[in-house]
């Protein structure tokens, strides 16, 4: 699609796509304008960039719809960005509507080019079905804290914040201006006259520009934290990346019902109504394994993410000593917690505590995590992703057109107890696919190369296997169909060693058992990978430790022996074909070379002796 994609046009086009494939559904009546529609979830998108800091304040006011004055009877209309106006997208250059070659200008172009493919119409959001966002989490950090930050590295010299510095300088640029309008400092360049107080402001701005703050107070500080969190692998990220659903949710359905504005009076009303609307259709759920053994530090962090998001539910594994026949004995409860956040205090509310029948960690890996909090899922479809990923608003918008590949909106007329089924009946989806953008690209060479190697595998080497129904792997921003899943084999299996392919176990028994997996290209998730030359290798170790682990399973025999040849040979070559082609591309080097030098010897052996006895070379 980023290749064979027709560009020309695609900005210009993008509010009417706006219009039709985000909003426009069968049942919505069009009692408000066209471009009032369209403003508000293009407003949405550009102030989420905005407080992300990936825009500055003037590139907010040049790209969103702006209320201005029209006629002389108070009337008002929408001004549309110029940004939309252009007839040729090649003028964007000339034009400071964003940084060039920055995070918000992908984001926007991919939006843009995404909604110019083939999308699934959308359903209301009071017919959309319910879904969990399931997010395991075992060590991975929470959020980063400040003397990480400042403190520097023993063998770089450079302290972290200096190192995301260079790499996001306008981000950088715009926290620190935003941070100068938060504090009611000047911003604007000063007059001859006043140089003086000039150069004074620039040395107070000092701490600013190297620290993001002037007190070292936890309230001035935590902003700074925030920042370098949401540009690192930390839970934060994820959480405030998923939590846009919630967003994306309460902005469709304000725009599809422009009656509940009336109905509920003040905005707060209407907040506390649209929150509970979103809270009906979308769960975030994180699984934190060791809640109950967190430190101090780690718990803090944890308030912190409750206070920022108090809809988050937290599903713990905990353990209490009773005393069983005059013994003490351990028993292990999942339980699941609620986080409760006012202005005074930040605590969690324990909402079910569920006993179990013993340990259910028998391995390392995150299917133990995620198994113990299945039970706690609500929806028809879960999402399960990894603790170092991420998301945007206006990916998270086409959440009803993804929800609707399960091709389960529409259902048929027939009695399901009819002994004839009806003819033409495929199989039930069971697995949607989504691919993945790696934003570690940017760290250097091996970021390179394995947004490249994802590129390949997570997108162009999926979407062919989906295409010809090979396609197994459910990946990380994928989405199950939780009740196909959950009475089929679960949706992960336990490995003893530590994320060892626990989830490809999920696309082995969705097949065996009648489902369907499918790829969407229109809707990605941002993802992190670990870049040091140790993670690299650890990951091949753990792609080839999988495999044998695979090899082993009573899930390959059934696949192996009752797939037609067709799927076969892409199961195969997919799968453990892939290792062995590997395998023989290596030792057909060593052939080659180990050949070469051979006959190199040979011909100069040859020329030698040619030339002891006089023949020449």
């Amino acid at each position: 699609m980023s290749i064979l994609s027709h560009w020309r046009d695609v900005f210009t086009r993008l509010p009417d796509r706006i219009y039709s494939k985000l909003l426009a559904t069968k049942d919505m009546l069009a009692v408000v304008e066209k471009p009032s529609l369209i403003s508000q979830v293009w407003n949405a998108i550009v102030i989420s960039m905005y407080r992300e800091h990936l825009l500055s304040i003037d590139h907010a006011h040049r790209l969103i719809y702006e209320e201005i004055p029209y006629g002389m009877d108070g009337a008002t209309t929408i001004r549309t960005p110029s940004f939309f106006l252009l007839n040729d997208d090649n003028k964007h250059a000339d034009c400071e509507f964003f940084v060039r070659d920055s995070e918000a200008e992908r984001r926007i172009s991919f939006f843009a080019q995404s909604l110019s493919t083939s999308i699934p119409e959308s359903v209301p959001i009071e017919a959309m079905p319910s879904f969990t966002v399931l997010i395991p989490h075992y060590s991975e950090k929470i959020i980063l804290s400040l003397r990480e930050i400042i403190k520097e590295d023993a063998h770089s010299k450079m302290s972290l914040l200096e190192y995301l510095k260079q790499i996001f300088p306008h981000e950088w640029k715009f926290f620190v201006a935003d941070t100068k309008i938060l504090t009611n400092e000047e911003s604007s360049e000063m007059d001859d006259d006043k140089q003086e107080n000039y150069i004074q402001n620039a040395i107070d701005d000092l701490p600013l520009y190297c620290v993001g703050y002037k007190s070292s107070a936890p309230e001035y500080s935590l902003r700074t934290r925030i920042w370098a969190s949401l540009r690192t692998q930390t839970l934060y990220r994820t959480v405030s990346g998923m939590m846009n659903y919630q967003r994306a949710i309460k902005t469709l359905h304000r725009i599809e019902n422009p009656e509940v504005m009336g109905l509920h009076g003040d905005g707060y009303a209407v907040d506390e109504y649209l929150t509970f609307v979103a809270r009906r259709k979308f769960r975030l759920l994180i699984s934190m394994q060791r809640y109950q053994n967190f430190n101090e530090a780690e718990k803090n962090d944890v308030d912190v993410l409750i206070k920022a998001y108090p809809e988050v539910y937290i599903a713990s594994l905990e353990t209490e000593v009773v005393e069983i026949e005059g013994s003490p004995q351990e028993v292990f409860y999942s339980v699941l917690y609620h986080g409760i956040s006012d202005l005074d205090s930040t605590q969690l509310e324990q909402v079910y505590k569920i006993q179990l029948s013993g340990n259910p960690i028998i391995g390392d890996g995150k299917s133990d995590n995620q198994n113990h909090s299945l039970i706690f899922y609500r929806g028809e479809y879960i999402q399960v992703i990894d603790a170092n990923q991420d998301n945007y608003l206006e990916e998270c918008l086409k959440i009803r057109s993804v929800l609707s590949e399960f091709e389960e909106m529409e259902y048929e007329d027939t009695d399901p107890y009819l002994p004839i089924s009806p003819k033409g009946k495929t199989s039930p989806v069971a697995i949607l696919g989504a691919r993945e953008y790696i934003f570690s690209e940017n760290t250097g060479v091996l970021g390179d190369v394995a947004a490249s190697k994802e590129q390949t595998f997570g997108t162009l080497f999926a979407r062919t296997l989906a295409a010809i129904g090979g396609k197994l792997h459910y990946g990380h921003p994928d989405f199950l169909n939780a009740i196909f899943m959950t009475t089929r084999g679960g949706i992960s299996k336990a490995q003893k060693g530590l994320h060892l392919n626990e989830d490809i176990y999920a696309g082995l028994m969705a097949v065996s058992r009648g489902g369907r997996i499918k790829h969407c290209d229109y809707y990605q998730c941002g993802k992190g990978r670990d870049l040091g030359f140790s993670s690299i290798m650890n990951f091949t170790t753990k792609i080839g430790a999988g495999m044998g682990e695979q090899m082993l399973s009573r899930e390959y025999y059934y696949l192996g022996t009752q797939l037609p040849i067709d799927r076969f040979l892409s199961f195969y070559y997919a799968h453990p074909g892939f290792h062995l082609n590997n395998l023989f591309i290596m030792l057909s080097l060593q052939m080659f070379m180990l050949v070469v030098i051979n006959l190199g010897a040979m011909n100069h052996e040859l020329s030698e002796s040619s030339a002891c006895f006089g023949l020449g070379g």
